[in-house]
């Protein structure tokens, strides 16, 4: 039977739910721009990245308390569908259970924006050099560097970046900021050069000067 699990909790726990239908996997839909070539019969493609988009899921329900359903599926978390149980959503609920629709049908829609890549359910940071970026398109990876002064950022021999080190800092790609601590001790101002980006598959990472440790979210995701 399909199930979907949404901030932690499953459909499942609630008897008087049934999901009738998920929606279909599909890729996230491009964001781009058209420009019109002065003196030319062509349109210039201007690729800009992915967008967030639409899931809904069909839900029937048996006699029952329904509100607690109706708190549930509402606000934003991490949506896991049972078509795709390893990997999950960052979504936001935007179309709420009907109340009238189930009092009269015993059925409704909930509708998620998700934004456009997904991620590993059970990925785990990690103390080794050799990551692997199990996804299908490039990671941006949370990344605690211990040691100290110049320290050169390496990954498959190509340098990311150059940071001065007192005990830790943290290099967070996906908000591209360096810390220590906490955002409110930013570090990227001894940064030079840019957060580390890993691509799909085994990824070396290797350092210059004084680094006695690194710890690393991978964080892995698809389209």
């Amino acid at each position: 039977m399909s199930y979907f699990i949404f901030k932690g909790i499953s459909s499942e726990n609630f008897t008087n739910l049934i999901v009738e239908s998920l929606p279909p996997i599909v890729k996230p839909p491009m964001r781009y721009e058209l420009i019109e070539v002065d003196g030319s019969d062509k349109t210039k493609v201007n690729v800009l990245g992915y967008k967030a988009y639409e899931k809904s899921i069909s839900l029937g329900f048996r006699d029952g308390n329904i509100y607690d359903v109706i708190e549930w599926l509402n606000g934003s978390g991490k949506l896991i569908l049972s078509n795709e149980p390893d990997k999950y959503y960052e979504a936001f609920v935007i179309s709420q259970v009907d109340y009238e629709s189930v009092l009269r049908f015993r059925k409704a829609n909930v509708t998620f924006l998700v934004q456009p890549y997904k991620y590993a359910v059970n990925e785990e940071e990690t103390e080794v050099r050799t990551l692997i970026n199990q996804g299908n398109i490039e990671s941006l990876p949370l990344m605690t560097i211990f040691g100290s002064g110049a320290v050169g950022v390496y990954i498959n021999g190509n340098k990311q970046c150059d940071i001065i080190i007192d005990g830790y800092v943290t290099l967070d790609s996906e908000e591209q900021e360096a810390y220590k601590d906490n955002l409110n001790n930013r570090r990227n101002r001894v940064m030079t050069g840019n957060f580390p980006v890993l691509q799909p598959g085994e990824n070396i990472l290797s350092f210059t000067g004084n680094v006695t440790n690194v710890k690393t979210l991978v964080r892995s995701r698809w389209l």
